[in-house]
């Protein structure tokens, strides 16, 4: 009798962990559709309404860069004025630089005549060479510079005598700088030069001059 009471009490027992069983997987199975249900519907708002991102930090960030690129190049654009106006003095002072040696090469140009058929320099053209050589050595500035000599002859004559001609008058005039007047500049001597007046003492010359390096 004791037996069969236990034998239904048990039955009882797995019936009803069995009902519960059941009624849990169902419940389990409502709270999963409804779970779905759910989740489909949310999917459907967020795409109709998707979530704004805020977007405050980055923008800040982004404003905060644009600030420091507009003060860069506000300093650009000093620094760029700045340069200009000192590329405006470079060339100012470049254009006085280059009047002042176009001044210099002027101003110390001179000429020394000679005798028809003669190189020889006479006591007043010695005199005028050590009045250019004064000139140019109180010249205020500190050029360094190139002597040229100019030696002509004037047209009469055969050609080959008044080449060497030429030749011998410059000779003489880089002669007296050298070894009278104590030049040290370097001297460039020409004596190709052609007749360029129809008066023959004219011709008879020699131009010195200086060329700033």
């Amino acid at each position: 009798m004791k037996i069969f009471s236990l034998h239904i009490i048990t039955l009882a027992t797995l019936g009803a962990i069995s009902m519960s069983s059941c009624i849990n997987s169902k419940d389990a199975y409502e709270k999963s559709k409804l779970s779905g249900f759910v989740a489909e519907q949310t999917k459907d708002i967020l795409a109709k309404n998707p979530p704004k991102a805020d977007l405050s930090p980055v923008e800040a960030k982004i404003s905060a860069v644009d600030m420091r690129v507009e003060a860069l190049d506000a300093n650009n654009k000093k620094a760029q004025e700045v340069v200009n106006k000192l590329e405006d003095k470079l060339k100012t002072i470049e254009n006085l630089e280059k009047e002042s040696k176009s001044e210099f090469e002027r101003s110390n140009t001179s000429v020394v005549f000679f005798n028809t058929g003669s190189a020889v320099l006479s006591a007043a053209s010695m005199q005028e060479l050590y009045r250019w050589k004064s000139g140019v050595d109180k010249a205020p500035t500190g050029y360094t510079y190139t002597i040229n000599i100019n030696a002509s002859a004037d047209k009469s004559g055969p050609q080959y005598v008044n080449n060497r001609l030429r030749a011998r008058r410059a000779e003489a005039v880089k002669k007296f700088l050298v070894d009278a007047l104590g030049v040290k500049a370097g001297i460039n001597v020409v004596t190709n030069q052609e007749s360029f007046s129809k008066t023959y003492l004219l011709d008879r010359r020699a131009i010195i001059s200086v060329s700033v390096k």
